[in-house]
C-alpha cells in the first residue's frame, strides 16, 4: 500500500518533483487506496499519483464509512483542492469511483477550483444511467456471494469471519452511495471524459455513451479484454492510454 506523502487522510501518493500532472486514482465500492498499488510504476516522467483513501478502510478503519456519493465528493473536493494549488490534475476512477470523480469535478468547478484535465471513467455506466444493484441491504452472506462474484478475489477475504466483520461494513456504506445515487443536473465539464470498459461486463450502448453528455471537450471509448476488473490484467494497456491521453492534452 502506498503511503501517505500529505496530511489529508484521503490521499495517500508517491511524491515527485514538480509534476506536470498529478492523476488522483478513485477505487470501486469497497475498495481501498492499496487497490491501485500495482500502479505504482507507473509514476514518474513527469506525473505523480495520488491514491484515494475512503473512510472505514486499511488506513481509516476506525472511520465511520460515509454512504453518500455527495457527502463522499464534498470532503474529496476540499481535499483535492487543498492538494493541488496551481497544478495541473487528472482523475481516474474505477466503477463507483469514477461517478465520485465526476461528481468531485463538478463540486471544484462550484468552488471556483481548476477541474481536472481529464476524467477517465472504468467500468461506470454514466451518471443519468439507473444503477441497477439492490443489494446493500442484503445479509451479510447474501452480500459476500454478490461480491464473490463480481470480484472472485475476494473469496478468500469473505471466507474469513473476522475478516469479513472488518470489510463488509465498507461495502455496504459504498452500495448505499450508489444505490442512492441520483445525477442533479447542471453544466458539462469542460475536460474531455475517456470510457474504458471490460469487453466481458455488461456495460453498453447509453451506458457508455451516455458520458458524452457530460464533457463539452471530448468524449472517447475504449474497451480491454476483461470483465468488471479489467483494469487488474490489462493494466499495462490502460496505464499507457492513461499517460498517452495526458500527453496529447493542452498544457
Amino acid at each position: 500500500m502506498t503511503e501517505p506523502v500529505s496530511m489529508s487522510p484521503w490521499l495517500h501518493g508517491m511524491p515527485s518533483a514538480d509534476p506536470e500532472v498529478r492523476l488522483f486514482l478513485f477505487p470501486h465500492a469497497g475498495g481501498a487506496a492499496s487497490a491501485y498499488a500495482h500502479w505504482l510504476d507507473m509514476g514518474g516522467e513527469g506525473l505523480e499519483l495520488r491514491s484515494v483513501q475512503y473512510p472505514g478502510r486499511e488506513t481509516r478503519l476506525r472511520e465511520r464509512p460515509v454512504s453518500g456519493i455527495g457527502e463522499l465528493a464534498d470532503q474529496l473536493a476540499r481535499a483535492v483542492a487543498a492538494d493541488t494549488p496551481g497544478a495541473r490534475f487528472a482523475f481516474f476512477g474505477h466503477s463507483m469511483g469514477a461517478l465520485l470523480a465526476f461528481e468531485v469535478a463538478r463540486r471544484l468547478r462550484d468552488l471556483g477550483e481548476g477541474g481536472p484535465v481529464h476524467l477517465f471513467a472504468a467500468a461506470c455506466a454514466a451518471p443519468q444511467v439507473p444503477r441497477g444493484i439492490e443489494v446493500s441491504t442484503a445479509s451479510d452472506e447474501r452480500l459476500s456471494a454478490w461480491l464473490v462474484r463480481q470480484d472472485a478475489s475476494a473469496a478468500e477475504v469473505v471466507a474469513h469471519p473476522e475478516l469479513a466483520a472488518l470489510v463488509l461494513p465498507s461495502v455496504r456504506a459504498d452500495l448505499t452511495a450508489v444505490e442512492n445515487y441520483r445525477l442533479v443536473p447542471g453544466r458539462p465539464l469542460d475536460c474531455p471524459i475517456t470510457v474504458l470498459t471490460g469487453v466481458e461486463d455488461s456495460l453498453d450502448g447509453t451506458a457508455v455513451t451516455g458520458w458524452a453528455d457530460h464533457t463539452t471537450a471530448g468524449f472517447g471509448h475504449h474497451a480491454f479484454p476483461g470483465g468488471h476488473f479489467f483494469v487488474r490484467p490489462s493494466a499495462a494497456a490502460v496505464q499507457a492510454l492513461v499517460r498517452e491521453l495526458l500527453r496529447a492534452g493542452p498544457r
